[in-house]
């Protein structure tokens, strides 16, 4: 009995860890509570269905220490199997016609790029300016959605943009392809674009001087 109950203990626990690993090393969608429940479990299960096959070989604590070094290095390449498995899944998805899937949160995506693109949140469906800097830090795993800006320094024309509309006109009339995200839970929209374009506009317009 004791042979049973101390892989299932040692390897159930290592699913957790699996988990915890694979979430600091990339930023997947495990999508609502139950999902990630069920993802530890199946974690779990990989583990000792390891654990059972190497204990066909070798005696109970070196399958133990054996499978949970497989789990770990296993979990090192979870990111890159699960971005292979996904251009798998969007290639068969395509030939139904309909749109590619994404493992990554939407909130990782915007916030992937450079940290000191200028940022502006609004509330909405008001529409009124909450705050606005330099874009900094997003979140942690365990914290609830929050991010860090930095106030605007210089004398650029978007510091001093205080109305959505505003912005959107100067977005326009610069010809920049600024990012936009919603979420429609913090009731928040950030609108975001790059300082290089800012800067490849003020050369271009020395080059016509």
């Amino acid at each position: 009995m004791n042979e049973l109950i101390q892989p299932v203990l040692a390897l159930g626990g290592l699913g957790y860890l699996n988990f915890l690993i694979y979430s600091r090393i990339d930023n997947p969608d495990f999508g609502s509570e139950s999902d990630k429940k069920l993802m530890i479990l199946l974690y779990s299960s990989m583990n000792y269905g390891t654990y059972l096959l190497l204990s066909l070989y070798f005696k109970l604590v070196p399958s133990i220490l054996i499978a949970t070094s497989i789990s770990i290095v296993l979990t090192l390449f979870f990111p890159l199997i699960s971005r292979k498995l996904f251009i798998l899944t969007n290639w068969i998805r395509s030939i139904y016609g309909v749109p590619d899937i994404s493992n990554t949160k939407v909130q990782d995506k915007f916030f992937e790029k450079i940290d000191s693109f200028p940022m502006f949140i609004f509330s909405i469906p008001d529409n009124i300016l909450i705050t606005s800097g330099y874009r900094g830090s997003k979140n942690g795993i365990n914290e609830d959605f929050s991010i860090i800006n930095y106030n605007f320094y210089g004398n650029e024309e978007f510091c001093r943009i205080k109305s959505e509309k505003d912005l959107l006109d100067y977005i326009e009339n610069k010809n920049i392809e600024a990012d936009i995200y919603v979420n429609f839970d913090k009731k928040i929209k950030i609108i975001s674009f790059p300082l290089l374009v800012e800067a490849e506009l003020t050369n271009e317009q020395d080059g016509k001087l």
